[in-house]
Formats: C-alpha cells, structure tokens, sequence
C-alpha cells in the first residue's frame, strides 16, 4: 500500500505470525467427568450405549426408552468452548 517497511513492522509481523502459530498449534487435553444422567432418546447400542433388555433387541436397531448413563471419566484434546468450559 506505498508503505515503507521498518524493523517495528517486521517484528510487529514476526510477534502476530508466533501468536497465529501457538494458537494453532495448542493441545489442550486432561481427564474430564461426564456426570450421570437419566433420560430418553433414540438410540442403539455402541460404545456409548451398552445395556440389558427385558427383552432382546437386535443388534442395530434403533430404539428408545429411558435408560442411565452412569458417570465417565475419560481424556481427548479439546479447545475451550460452551461445551468444554471447566476450572483448572
């Protein structure tokens, strides 16, 4: 834009180009609890839904009923957001 370039414009760039990188490159990961739950949705059973029937259901069969999800503790990476938001 017809602007000189000086030393502050090149270390004002360097300081924004490390900031874009440390933000990209962030790895943000701890054990976090999911808490106990009791509800009914839609579901059918995988990893996250594993329980007993009065009576059998097929394996891939979507079906609904109330049903606990007993409380998980487990560990993946993650940005803060509205779903992540924890103390340290």
């Amino acid at each position: 834009m017809g602007e000189r370039v000086t030393w502050s414009l090149v270390a004002a760039g360097l300081l924004m180009a490390v900031g874009v990188w440390l933000h990209l490159t962030e790895r943000h990961v701890h054990d976090h609890t999911h808490a106990a739950i009791e509800h009914t949705h839609l579901h059918t059973h995988d990893a996250h839904h594993q329980h007993e029937h009065a009576e059998p259901v097929p394996a891939g069969t979507w079906h609904s009923h109330a049903h606990t999800h007993e409380a998980v503790t487990h560990r993946h990476e993650h940005l803060p957001d509205s779903h992540h938001r924890h103390p340290h």
